[in-house]
C-alpha cells in the first residue's frame, strides 16, 4: 500500500503539470502539448504489455520496479534542466513511458502476494486502489501550489524526492527474488485470444472515458456554461475524491453479496445518471449533491475493476493487470482528445451528454456478455 501510495504521489504530482509547464514553463503552443502526450501515451502503453509478459514468465518483480523507479527519478532530475520542447518529447517522454509501468507492476505484486499468503485478493485491489485515490487528492494541489510559489524548478525537485523515497521504499520491502510462480506449459502453439480479458478491458475503457470527459469539461463547464463560481471545480472534485475513497472501501463487500458485474452496472447506471444531472445544475449545492453520486459510481468502479478484469487472467495476473492500465491511459488519451473537439463543435454539455452515453455502452457491454464467465485457476501439480 505504500509503495503505491508513493508512486500514485509522484505521478499525479507531475501528469496534470506537464501541459501547464509544456505552455507556460516552455512558452510552447497549446497545440504542442499533443506532441509530448502522443509519443507518451502509446510508450506507456507497450511498457505495461511488456511489463505484464515479464511478470507473467517468471520476471522478478522487484527488477522491473526499479526500472520504472529509475526512470521516474532520470526524467524528473531532467525536468529540472529542460528548456525547450524538443528537449522534452526526446528526453523525458520516453522515460515517461517507461515510469507508468510502475503503477501496474505493483498492481500484479499485491495479487501475486495476496495469493501466496492466502489473502483476498479483491480485497488487497481495493485497498491498492484506495492508495490512488489519496494519492490523487494530494499530488495535483501540491504541485500546482509550489509552482505558484516558487515555480516549476523547486517543484520537479520535490517531485524527484518522492522518488528517491520511492526507491528506498521499494529496495527495502519488495523481497529481491519475489516473482510469479506460475509453472510454464510444454506446448509452444499460439495461445487463444482471451476474449473475456479483452471485453472486461474495454468495458473498462468506457467508464474511464466518460470521466475523462466530465473532468476535462467541468472546470469550463461549471464557470462559463453555467456561471458559477471559480472554486466550484476544485470543490466539486474535492467531494467526489473523498466519497470515493468510503466507497471502495465498501465496494469488495458490495460485490460480495450481488457479484462483481452487477457492482459495474450499478456503477454504469450512476454514473450516466450522474452526467446527466451535471448538464442541468443551475446552483452550488446541487454541484455538491450530485457529486456524491458521481463519487459513488467511480468508487464502485475503482473498486472491483481490477479484480473483475484480472479473473478473466488468473494464470496471467501480470498480462491482465496491463490490459487494466492499459485501459486506463487509452481511455484518458480518447477522453481528452474528444473533450476539445466535441466543445469545439458542440458546448461542453454535450460533453456530459455524450459521457453518460460511454458508460451506458459499457453497462451494454456487462449484459451482453452475461455468458463470458471468469476463468478458473486450475491447481498446478
Amino acid at each position: 500500500m505504500l509503495l503505491q501510495f508513493t508512486k500514485s504521489l509522484g505521478a499525479s504530482s507531475l501528469i496534470p503539470l506537464m501541459s501547464f509547464f509544456i505552455v507556460e514553463g516552455l512558452g510552447s503552443e497549446p497545440w504542442q502539448v499533443g506532441l509530448y502526450t502522443g509519443l507518451v501515451m502509446p510508450l506507456t502503453l507497450l511498457a505495461n504489455r511488456w511489463a505484464g509478459e515479464r511478470l507473467d514468465h517468471g520476471f522478478p518483480v522487484k527488477r522491473l520496479l526499479l526500472i520504472s523507479i529509475f526512470a521516474f527519478i532520470t526524467l524528473t532530475a531532467l525536468l529540472t534542466q529542460v528548456s525547450s520542447l524538443l528537449m522534452l518529447v526526446l528526453m523525458v517522454a520516453p522515460l515517461m513511458g517507461l515510469a507508468n509501468m510502475g503503477s501496474g507492476t505493483i498492481f500484479t505484486y499485491g495479487r501475486l502476494y495476496a495469493e501466496r499468503n492466502d489473502l483476498d485478493v479483491a480485497r488487497i485491489n481495493s485497498w491498492l486502489r484506495m492508495m490512488v485515490s489519496l494519492a490523487w487528492m494530494i499530488g495535483p494541489a501540491a504541485s500546482f501550489s509550489l509552482v505558484s510559489q516558487f515555480g516549476f524548478s523547486v517543484t520537479f525537485f520535490c517531485t524527484f524526492t518522492v522518488g528517491v523515497l520511492f526507491l528506498i521504499l521499494a529496495w527495502t520491502v519488495v523481497p529481491h527474488e519475489f516473482r510469479s510462480n506460475r509453472k510454464e506449459t510444454a506446448t509452444k502453439d499460439r495461445e487463444p485470444i482471451n476474449w473475456g480479458l479483452l471485453i472486461a478491458g474495454f468495458t473498462c475503457l468506457g467508464f474511464i472515458i466518460t470521466n475523462t470527459l466530465f473532468v476535462s469539461a467541468m472546470p469550463l463547464f461549471f464557470v462559463q456554461e453555467t456561471g458559477l463560481p471559480g472554486s466550484t471545480p476544485g470543490l466539486s472534485l474535492s467531494v467526489k475524491c473523498l466519497i470515493e475513497v468510503f466507497i471502495i472501501f465498501w465496494s469488495v463487500k458490495l460485490a460480495e453479496r450481488i457479484g462483481i458485474r452487477q457492482v459495474l452496472v450499478l456503477s454504469a447506471v450512476l454514473a450516466a445518471t450522474s452526467m446527466v444531472l451535471f448538464a442541468h445544475v443551475t446552483e452550488l449545492w446541487q454541484v455538491f449533491a450530485i457529486s456524491v453520486l458521481e463519487g459513488t459510481y467511480y468508487g464502485l468502479f475503482a473498486g472491483v475493476s481490477i479484480s473483475f478484469v484480472q479473473s478473466f487472467a488468473p494464470d496471467r495476473p501480470g498480462r491482465a493487470t496491463a490490459v487494466y492500465m492499459n485501459s486506463l491511459f487509452l481511455g484518458g488519451m480518447i477522453g481528452s482528445v474528444s473533450m476539445g473537439i466535441i466543445a469545439s463543435a458542440t458546448d461542453f454539455r454535450t460533453v456530459l451528454y455524450v459521457a453518460a452515453c460511454a458508460s451506458i455502452v459499457a453497462m451494454l457491454v456487462l449484459l451482453a456478455t452475461l455468458k463470458v464467465q471468469p476463468r478458473v485457476l486450475e491447481e498446478q501439480v
